[in-house]
Order: structure tokens, then C-alpha cells, then sequence
């Protein structure tokens, strides 16, 4: 049946919320109320894909909070597609225009956005990674003008408050730590390697050197810029740290 189709618009508007009169010329009269029991089922199927998408945001609002957070969130942006697997991308935006939210958690859409990098991280293709094996017999000189960019499994995030640091007690912690909301930025890199996801806080002049490199700099260029935020930014350790967590990319000079 194609999207286009009159029936299946009168039934998808249907299960939607709209009104039943469209689908009586398909199902009669006597059935259409049925359609109810079809939209209960879609409702709840959508509202339990955002709670999945974002664990974090659940755990700090709690779970009755996070299913009204949910269904308003389904009743705006209703799913357009069969699989739910990648629905609720607009959920962080949604928050930030969400008025409660606003007046009582505007710090919540951060955290949202962290939630949602972690599952667009772990379903990123996998791309081939730079590792010191590929750098045998290169020469030294040569290391500082690569410009390898970085995986698509490796995602660089910034923040105008300490998200990341609410977001990390409550994602790994069994004890959550306390922590105060405060206008101190963090910057952060979630990443997946070896099927393993990662996540670290990192210093500014780190998150300048590798947002570089993502953006297509060479590390000289890349260190070059960092040394602004940190005139002690060690390039050399930089470099291994981050080529042992396999975010370079390989066959990009």
C-alpha cells in the first residue's frame, strides 16, 4: 500500500489521534472504534522508543515525569516511519522549546543531547582507523602534516554548563554523585572503538585540537590552534593518546 494511497492516509490519520470518520468507508461503522485499540498500541510503542533512546534523562526526572515528558513529545512529532530504531532525534530540541522544562530544568535538553549522541555514536559505520601499524617507516617529519580527520563513531560535544559531568555519574555511576548545576563549561568525546563506547571529559585546548582535526587540519595546524588555550598543549602526547583510542581515521592525508 503506498504512503499516498486515500485509505492509508484515512487509516494513518486514524491511528495518529485524528478522527475516525475517514476509515469507515474502509472498515464500516460498526468496526471503526477499533481503530483505538491500534492507536493505544502505536502511542505507547512510541513513548517507550524515547524512554529507551534516553535512560539518562529518565533516571534524573524519574519515570512518571519521562513518560509525560514522552507523550507530549509523540503528540507533536508523531514517528513517520515503520522502525522506531532511530525516532526521537528532535527530542533534545522538543525540550528546549518544552515550557515546564524550561521554568524548571532548563539544564535537561544538555543532557538529552548527550543521550542521543551516545545511540547516534553506537550506530555509526564503521570506518578504518589509524593505527601506529599504518605509521611504520613514516617519516617524523612527515607525522605533523597527516590530517587524518576523525571516525564517524567519534563525536565532540561542548557545553555552556557542567552536562557532561551530570550526564557521566548518572550514565556509570551505581552511587550517583552530587553535583551542583553551575555555568562552567565542559567540553566531552564519546566515541565507539573495537565495539566498545567510550566517553571523557576533556580540557578545552584538547577538544580546539581534535575538533581541528575533525574539521580537516592537519595536527600542526590543529596544535598550532590549541597552544592558544594551552601554551603547555603537548602535541606528542596528544597524538598517542588518541591514536591508541582509535578515533583517527586511516587513509585520509
Amino acid at each position: 500500500m503506498r504512503d499516498d494511497d486515500p485509505y492509508f492516509q484515512a487509516i494513518a490519520t486514524a491511528v495518529l489521534g485524528g478522527p475516525d470518520e475517514g476509515v469507515i468507508p474502509i472498515v464500516g461503522a460498526k468496526f471503526a472504534h477499533r481503530v483505538e485499540a491500534h492507536r493505544g498500541n502505536f502511542h505507547m510503542s512510541a513513548r517507550s522508543a524515547i524512554v529507551s533512546a534516553y535512560p539518562v534523562v529518565e533516571r534524573l526526572v524519574g519515570e512518571e515525569y519521562m513518560q509525560g515528558l514522552a507523550a507530549a513529545y509523540v503528540k507533536v512529532h508523531p514517528p513517520i516511519v515503520a522502525s522506531l530504531t532511530s525516532y526521537g532525534n528532535e527530542f533534545p530540541a522538543f525540550l528546549r522549546g518544552f515550557a515546564p522544562v524550561q521554568n524548571e530544568l532548563p539544564w535537561l535538553p544538555a543532557v538529552a543531547d548527550l543521550d542521543r549522541v551516545w545511540f547516534d555514536v553506537y550506530e555509526a559505520p564503521d570506518d578504518p582507523v589509524l593505527t601506529s601499524a599504518e605509521l611504520i617507516g613514516t617519516s617524523p617529519a612527515m607525522l605533523p602534516i597527516l590530517a587524518p580527520g576523525l571516525v564517524a563513531a567519534a563525536q565532540l560535544m561542548r557545553f555552556k554548563i557542567c552536562a557532561y559531568s551530570v550526564w557521566r555519574t548518572n550514565k556509570a555511576d551505581a552511587k550517583v554523585a552530587e553535583i551542583a548545576i553551575t555555568s562552567d563549561a565542559e567540553w566531552a568525546l564519546l566515541w565507539r572503538n573495537d565495539n566498545q563506547m567510550h566517553h571523557t571529559k576533556l580540557a578545552q585546548a584538547e577538544y580546539v585540537f581534535l575538533n581541528n582535526v575533525q574539521a580537516g587540519q592537519s595536527f600542526a595546524q590543529a596544535y598550532a590552534e590549541s597552544c592558544r588555550f594551552d601554551p603547555k598543549f603537548d602535541l606528542q602526547q596528544q597524538f598517542s593518546r588518541w591514536l591508541s583510542a582509535g578515533i583517527f581515521k586511516r587513509g585520509t592525508t
